[in-house]
């Protein structure tokens, strides 16, 4: 009895198997192409330093882009391995890009394609899928992605605090070779 209830146990693990492959393999078959702005995100895939009025003057700051899910999202990880590490995840939501903020307000403010054109990107604090009082609460409301070049981009971080800019900050990447 112990051997057929095996035998039965390996048979559908190898039926579970295969119908993984089979499903994988589908997903695996072409590459993602989102809107033209995500596309443009996913240029920045590798490693970034930045300058800041963040930090100690001087202080390089690193910023590291990847790919994840099938390359339909780009994972953005600030000061990684530090103590104030943020992420932001960028993906297509209806056909436009979007992006949420995993801050070191403890919050994880969502934002919307505002406007983009061949140089700026502008993603901004969206009216749905926020559980965030913009009126009251401090929050990231907006980013300004500015591509200079390949190899350069600047990032204008806003601030909201009691429903008003507060200002923001300014990063100035460069790619690692």
């Amino acid at each position: 009895m112990r051997k057929l209830a095996s035998l039965l146990i390996v048979a559908v693990c190898f039926s579970l198997a295969g119908l993984f492959v089979a499903y994988a393999a589908e997903y695996q078959s072409a590459p993602y192409t989102g809107s033209a702005e995500f596309e443009r995100m996913k240029q920045l895939v590798g490693v970034w330093e930045a300058t800041s009025e963040m930090g100690k003057e001087g202080e390089k700051l690193r910023v590291e882009y990847r790919l994840t899910a099938g390359g339909s999202a780009l994972v953005e990880t600030l000061f990684p391995g530090s103590a104030e590490e943020m992420v932001s995840v960028y993906h297509d939501q209806k056909g436009k890009l979007a992006m949420t903020h995993y801050c070191m307000l403890r919050n994880q403010p969502h934002m919307t394609l505002g406007k983009a054109d061949a140089q700026t990107i502008e993603l901004v604090f969206a009216r749905k899928g926020n559980d965030i009082n913009p009126a009251k609460e401090k929050h990231m409301h907006a980013v300004r992605i500015t591509f200079t070049d390949n190899d350069h981009i600047t990032e204008k971080w806003t601030m909201f605090e009691n429903g008003k800019d507060k200002g923001g900050v300014t990063f100035k990447l460069t790619r690692v070779r």
